[in-house]
C-alpha cells in the first residue's frame, strides 16, 4: 500500500512538472515544490504564477496576403502601392495557412 502511495506521489509530481515546463518554463521549480511539499502545493504554485510570456497578435492582409506582429490600421505593404487596405485580426497565422499557398512574414 506504501509503495502503491508513493508510486501515484511521484506520478503527480512528474505530471505538475511537465505542465510546469509547458506553462511557465520553470518545471525544476515545480518539481522540487510538487516533491518536497506535496503536488497540492505545486498545483497551487502553476495555477497562481503568472505567466513568463505575452501573447502575440498577428495582423493579416487580404490583398497581399502578409502577416504582421504589429498593430496597424493599414496594411504597410499595399499602402506604399497607394492602396488602403485594413488589416484583420488573427490569434495565430497557422489558422490562415490553409486558406493561401504561400505565406510572407514581413
Amino acid at each position: 500500500m506504501v509503495l502503491l502511495a508513493a508510486t501515484l506521489y511521484l506520478i503527480l509530481t512528474f505530471f505538475l512538472t511537465f505542465v510546469g515546463i509547458e506553462r511557465q518554463n520553470q518545471g525544476y521549480r515545480v518539481f522540487l515544490i510538487s516533491l518536497l511539499l506535496t503536488p497540492l502545493v505545486g498545483l497551487g504554485y502553476i495555477l497562481f504564477k503568472k505567466r513568463n510570456y505575452s501573447r502575440v497578435r498577428y495582423f493579416y492582409c487580404d490583398e497581399c496576403d502578409y502577416i504582421f506582429p504589429e498593430r496597424s490600421k493599414y496594411c504597410p505593404i499595399c499602402a506604399e502601392l497607394g492602396e488602403k487596405v485594413r488589416l484583420k485580426r488573427y490569434v495565430s497565422p497557422h489558422k490562415i495557412t490553409g486558406k493561401i499557398q504561400s505565406v510572407s512574414f514581413a
